[in-house]
């Protein structure tokens, strides 16, 4: 297995991408950028750099921002995929007392998946680029009306009250992360499961998406997502992302024969699951 000394994220200490390194890879050193576009760039920029970024939430769905820039830096590909628990939790600066909060800040994400519980207490929402970044700006522009929405971690990493644990709508929340990086991985699967995922642009006409989904169905693959998506300088035209399971040698075979139904395609990579 490829040793990685130190894997990307985006976020600060106490995101759940950097839950999701520690998690999986304890060894290595977490280093944090603000954006998602920052931390591909530095993907880029180096050739040896290791990036975990989330790419899919089990009830909120995909990160699309993440989804498009891997799709347009052809030198990345993915190397594995983990999936990281996710809890979410409401934070205040100096007290724990929920009817003195009037809004909370967070990520997009963390608030789409704790809609029920701001709405059931009236919180209006603030959009931070994170949710540990969301945790720092409240310590360091501290709020009597204002929470955060992060993980309990960051509250400890920010000295922040907690005020509710487990706010997410959905007890089993987790988020699956991509491993992305210019150099070849060998990293095990310790479920033996393993994966390709790519997106493909296909003819404008009848039966081209089925014509193309048939070769997987034909090397007896499981298509585990089939999603449409914008297509870039085609208004109302779309491509399509694939998440293919099964042994190497048919993800392989069903990807190649598929390629000759497509107009354009980009494969992402063949990789293990190391968690679910």
């Amino acid at each position: 297995m490829t040793a990685v000394p130190v894997i990307y994220y985006q976020g600060s200490p106490g995101a759940f991408s950097e839950a999701a390194i520690l998690s999986h890879w304890p060894h290595a050193k977490a280093k944090g950028f603000e954006t998602f576009a920052l931390t591909f760039q530095a993907l880029l920029d180096d050739p040896n750099a290791v990036g975990l970024l989330p790419i899919e939430n089990a009830y909120r769905g995909p990160v699309y921002d993440v989804l498009d820039l891997l799709t347009a830096s052809a030198p990345l590909s993915i190397w594995a995929e983990a999936v990281q628990p996710v809890e979410l939790a409401l934070m205040a600066y100096g007290h724990q007392d929920l009817s003195r909060l009037r809004r909370v800040r967070s990520h997009p994400q963390a608030l789409m998946q704790s809609q029920k519980f701001c709405q059931e207490h009236g919180l209006a929402v603030e959009v931070a680029l994170d949710t540990a970044g969301s945790a720092k700006e409240l310590l360091e522009n501290p709020r009597e009306d204002t929470g955060a929405i992060a993980s309990p971690r960051a509250a400890e990493i920010y000295g922040l009250s907690i005020v509710r644990t487990g706010i997410q709508d959905h007890p089993d929340n987790r988020t699956r992360f991509w491993l992305l990086s210019q150099k070849q991985l060998t990293i095990e699967s310790p479920l033996g499961l393993t994966k390709t995922s790519g997106v493909v642009d296909l003819p404008d006409e009848p039966g081209s998406l089925v014509a193309y989904l048939q070769e997987f169905q034909k090397a007896g693959i499981n298509l585990s997502k089939v999603e449409s998506r914008p297509r870039p300088g085609a208004p109302f035209a779309y491509r399509f992302w694939i998440d293919a399971v099964g042994t190497v040698d048919a993800l392989n075979a069903a990807w190649s024969a598929g390629a000759s139904h497509a107009e354009w395609s980009r494969r992402f990579g063949t990789y293990p699951v190391l968690s679910q």
